[in-house]
């Protein structure tokens, strides 16, 4: 059952409110990528953002409706593939496609709806006739553009002053280097502009009303202030009850960027032999609204950390070496229960709720069968994958000769030998730990 204590910060009221829901089913926009190059460890963090957010609401009793959009038409995915000499679609697509598996890789739940944004232009097109009609929208020189002096309050989101002489583009006209990007419109062929985008997603999708509308900080201004002002300017309703926005990762101390070619891919992390689900760690172990810092010893330090608790959960479950009995959710701790739920219901403090898990490790009143029980019950929220990203269902055969062989090796005290073993296991891809009850293999 929902609880009523649950907070969040709302950068619209900037105040710790108490949440409640509109509407039976939390609806949830997040801002998704923009489909021109891969995203780096920084875009991330939103994601892993709001789907530990989507997790939580649902772990707390909520349902939830969640769209994460693809932004596949914009300035830098036509000057992308014209660089790359491919069609606007073809070059997205592998970019969209990457995005998808490394949501995947992340345990990112997949959203209820990945809507692209070339697919409801249409829809696009009838929001700016009706801005027009209303008199927030003119015709310009080189498109159309919402007129900010009709926004007396523009700048809620940033608590800025507007600026009327900054009007943005609703829809850039056809011009020769866009080649064959281009819509037909009423009021002149063109494209759409990227605020104007998500909003027309979002009402096509969720309505005129959702429950949280989430992104990282640097969306707020222009993006997200943008979307806002349309919004009001068609409906009378500021489009999200909540505005949640999750903070950077620098590296080193230095804002992470691609145009200062200072960013870390997830790719690049795999190469550098760390998991995804230790870079979710990581980015759990800060509350969203604290910038994180990523170096190397850091993320090795979350690393470390996630592993100890693969190990816990491999050795203690039941085809482990410590196994006890089957597991059971009714063998979870309800008192370490409420203090999770409390880190979470207090604006979802991860880092808190983290600290529970390890707490609640160290509680030696609970055996080994509550504790697997227990965190696997907070990994709904946590997303680390522990009951099955360590798992080995079957070992091959060329493994299985090595294990053997480095046992042999062991129990003949030959630990040259069974260290040169050691790294031919790791070599194929696993890891092996010897514990006080045996060796423990695990996927790396």
């Amino acid at each position: 059952m929902a609880l009523m204590s649950l907070k969040f910060y709302n950068t619209l009221t900037r105040e710790l409110e108490v949440f409640t829901s509109i509407s039976d089913v939390v609806k949830i926009y997040t801002c998704g990528p923009t489909v021109y190059d891969y995203p780096h460890i920084g875009n991330w963090r939103s994601f892993i953002f709001s789907d530990t957010l989507r997790r939580s609401l649902n772990y707390l009793g909520y349902q939830t409706k969640s769209v994460i959009n693809i932004t596949d038409v914009d300035d830098k995915t036509i000057l992308g593939s014209q660089k790359a000499g491919q069609k606007l679609l073809d070059f997205t697509r592998q970019y969209e496609e990457a995005f998808l598996r490394e949501l995947d890789e992340l345990n990112i739940l997949t959203p209820d709806i990945t809507p692209r944004a070339t697919e409801y232009v249409p829809q696009m097109i009838e929001l700016i006739t009706h801005l027009l009609e209303n008199g927030c929208a003119q015709k310009e020189a080189d498109g159309i553009y919402f007129l900010l002096a009709k926004d007396e309050n523009y700048g809620r989101l940033k608590n800025i002053e507007r600026n009327i002489e900054n009007d943005f583009a609703l829809w850039k006209f056809w011009k020769e280097s866009d080649g064959e990007v281009v819509w037909e419109a009423p009021f002149g062929k063109g494209r759409p502009g990227w605020h104007t985008e998500c909003l027309a997603m979002i009402l096509a999708l969720l309505g005129e009303e959702i429950n949280i509308h989430t992104g990282g900080i640097d969306l707020i201004f222009p993006h997200h202030e943008n979307e806002l002002a349309q919004a009001l300017a068609l409906t009378d309703k500021p489009l999200a009850n909540f505005w949640l926005h999750s903070h950077f990762v620098n590296i080193n101390n230095e804002k992470m960027s691609k145009s200062l070619n200072n960013f870390i891919t997830l790719n690049d992390l795999k190469n550098k032999k760390i998991n995804p689900l230790a870079y979710r760690y990581f980015v759990l172990n800060a509350h969203y609204q604290t910038d994180l810092n990523y170096t190397d010893e850091s993320i090795k330090s979350a690393q470390n950390a996630y592993e100890k608790l693969q190990q816990f959960v491999t050795e203690v479950s039941p085809q482990g070496t410590r196994g006890e009995t089957s597991v059971s959710e009714s063998l979870a701790s309800p008192s370490w229960q409420n203090l999770f739920r409390e880190a979470l219901e207090d604006n979802l403090n991860t880092a808190k709720a983290l600290g529970v898990v390890w707490r609640m490790l160290s509680d030696k009143e609970l055996t080994d069968s509550q504790k697997l029980a227990t965190i696997l019950d907070f990994d709904k929220v946590l997303g680390l994958d522990l009951e099955n990203s360590s798992k080995i269902t079957e070992i091959p055969p060329e493994i299985a000769k090595l294990l053997t062989e480095r046992e042999l090796a062991r129990k003949a005290q030959n630990w040259p030998l069974s260290d040169t073993l050691r790294t031919q296991i790791e070599s194929l891809g696993y890891q092996i730990k010897d514990t006080d009850s045996g060796s423990l293999l695990t996927k790396k």
